[in-house]
């Protein structure tokens, strides 16, 4: 073969070593003799890319938010606020335009609140009929008979606990110059009267040495008062004194009558502080 035949036929196989790969390489058999369809030139990839995959389809529609959850119901608190806010409005504005519609609806919402309250009062009592330990009739009878009855024992008690302090402790009243304490001797007058009817002993105490024909044996102060920290106390008043370690409870001063003095001495002495109602 000429030198000319040689070139020729080697110019035509490296031509075809060097063309593009046929149309067969870009399909999917042509992955085969492995031809491939990318953008690498044929020849110097060993593995063939995957196949791109076909579009999705048109992406689904977002989900819906989620529904906001509903309202919390008013409470009671909220709901009867509300009612009186609106029976106050209808009332205002029938004061202020009293036409006959105006007041008639106002008259409508009046009147079933008053059913509500009526309702509820009803309901009250009969649970009081079936739980007698929260009626306070068991306590402090609210009938005429039994208040009396009532009012009897609590006066017994009341004097015996007088009684028993004026003899156990100092029932002190302090007293100063009918000059210049009006009330002084109307309180003598009261105290004199107890004196007689229980048959306690006061012990009368005069700031300025003063003399009370009702007590002629008083007791004059001379720093005894002050020991006590009851020398500043405006007169009369009235005390129980622990003799031995002098602790005092104070009754009130002023005019005390003697259902106000029993009292108080019954509540000191005999009732623990939160227990009294």
């Amino acid at each position: 073969m000429s030198d000319a035949r040689r070139r020729l036929v080697f110019g035509a196989a490296l031509a075809a070593l060097l063309s593009p790969a046929p149309a067969l390489a870009r399909t999917g058999e042509g992955a085969a003799f492995g031809y491939c369809g990318d953008a690498i030139k044929n020849g110097w990839n060993f593995y063939c890319d995957p196949e791109k995959e076909a579009e999705e389809e048109a992406a689904a529609p977002p989900a819906p938010a989620p529904a906001a959850p509903p309202p919390a119901p008013p409470t009671y608190t909220e709901q009867i606020e509300q009612y009186r806010k609106d029976l106050d409005e209808l009332k205002n504005r029938a004061i202020m335009e009293p036409t006959p519609e105006n007041v008639q609806t106002y008259m409508h919402a009046q009147q079933e609140m008053s059913r509500m309250a009526t309702a509820f009062t009803d309901t009250w009592q009969r649970v009081l009929f079936k739980t007698p330990e929260l009626d306070i009739n068991t306590r402090f009878p609210i009938s005429q008979m039994g208040g009396a009855v009532y009012q009897d024992q609590i006066r017994v008690a009341r004097e015996s606990s007088l009684v028993e302090a004026a003899a156990n402790l100092g029932f002190m009243v302090v007293v100063e110059d009918a000059a210049t304490c009006g009330l002084c001797t109307p309180q003598l007058d009261v105290i004199a009267r107890m004196q007689a009817n229980f048959g306690i002993e006061p012990i009368v105490v005069t700031v300025d040495g003063s003399f009370h024909p009702m007590f002629p044996n008083a007791v004059v102060d001379t720093g005894q008062l002050k020991k006590l920290g009851l020398a500043d106390n405006p007169r009369p008043f009235i005390a129980l004194v622990e003799p031995q370690s002098g602790v005092v409870e104070l009754l009130g001063g002023g005019l005390l009558t003697e259902d106000v003095i029993l009292e108080r001495v019954h509540v000191v002495t005999k009732i623990p502080v939160g227990e009294r109602y």
